[in-house]
């Protein structure tokens, strides 16, 4: 957690030291498709847990540094968690989260691009079912998994965008790899760690230049 932590805060240096530099900063809504699983551990797990489908939905920003070079910030609404699959017990848990990027694009018409980085996310709701219990809010419940309320965890990702009236529509794919045990302490739950992909569509228009 601590290394998440000094990585997110050195990509905001890097994306606030010189502004002298920048080309172009962008802003821009995005929002899109979830699908939610865990790597899970505990002898209260009877089965492989399945796939949780959600949606996320928020804001985003980036800053070029030069025409291959950007760093970006998102913050989105993102539901997260897994379904009962082949076992008993399903997990909704959903996170206000803040992934930072390395982005390396390439200039042109349709500019492609590599994400890399990092995110925070702050629970913001829990809920856990389990045959006839269903959607227990976590912190009433002693039984079944509870979390700890934030995660943390590794971005990858591909994305393109191409110019569209004042602005640019752009287009992700990307990996949230968690890092963090979300559950708390149990005598039947030795971890749960999330895993997430997201599939994003957003749009983006230029809100400042400056030259080098």
């Amino acid at each position: 957690m601590r290394r998440i932590v000094l990585f997110l805060a050195a990509a905001l240096l890097v994306a606030g030291a010189d502004t002298a530099r920048a080309q172009m900063v962008t802003a821009g809504l995005q929002g899109g498709l979830n699908m939610a699983t865990a790597d899970v551990k505990g002898s209260i797990f009877t089965g492989d847990v399945g796939t949780r489908t959600g949606f996320h939905l928020g804001v985003m920003a980036k800053t070029d540094i030069t025409p291959y070079f950007a760093v970006r910030v998102d913050v989105f609404y993102s539901q997260k968690g897994f379904s009962e699959g082949s076992g008993d017990i399903a997990l909704d848990v959903n996170f206000v989260e803040i992934p930072i990027y390395f982005v390396i694009q390439i200039p042109g018409t349709i500019q492609p691009y590599l994400l890399l980085g990092a995110v925070l996310g702050l629970q913001t709701s829990c809920n856990v079912s389990s045959g006839n219990q269903q959607n227990i809010p976590c912190d009433e419940i002693t039984t079944l998994p509870s979390t700890k309320g934030a995660d943390s965890g590794l971005m990858f990702g591909l994305g393109a965008a191409t110019k569209l009236g004042p602005g640019s529509i752009f287009a992700d794919a990307i990996y949230n790899y968690g890092l963090t045990d979300i559950s708390e302490p149990s005598i039947d739950v030795d971890s749960i760690k999330t895993r997430t992909f997201y599939l994003s569509l957003g749009y983006m228009f230029s809100v400042g230049n400056t030259s080098q």
